[in-house]
């Protein structure tokens, strides 16, 4: 959470402008980071880590889901996926899908 304004917590008044506190690296703590790292290392080169999502297709009950989906595209404009319950689970699962790619597509 920002500490209020005024704050100097992290320091005195800058220019007029009081400092705040930052937050702590939610991402970090929840080991999303890692994970993004970790399916990025994964990619072979020319692939691109396109993006996390959750798997619901709309709004309606029917298609809600709990899961999760990571993609990443090739050169060529192949793409692969990874699913998994959660962010984390499906940027693993993505990582470890890439893993035969990256022996012989990156040299």
């Amino acid at each position: 959470m920002l500490a209020g304004r005024g704050s100097t917590e992290h320091g005195a008044k800058k220019g007029g402008h009081p400092a705040y506190t930052l937050p702590v690296d939610r991402l970090e703590q929840s080991g999303l980071n890692r994970a993004w790292i970790t399916a990025s290392a994964a990619l072979p080169l020319e692939w691109h880590l396109e993006g996390l999502t959750c798997a619901s297709t709309g709004l309606a009950p029917e298609q809600r889901s709990d899961r999760w989906r990571a993609w990443a595209t090739g050169p060529d404009g192949q793409t692969i996926e990874g699913e998994g319950d959660g962010p984390i689970a499906a940027l693993n699962a993505l990582a470890l899908a890439l893993r035969p790619l990256r022996g012989s597509a990156s040299g």
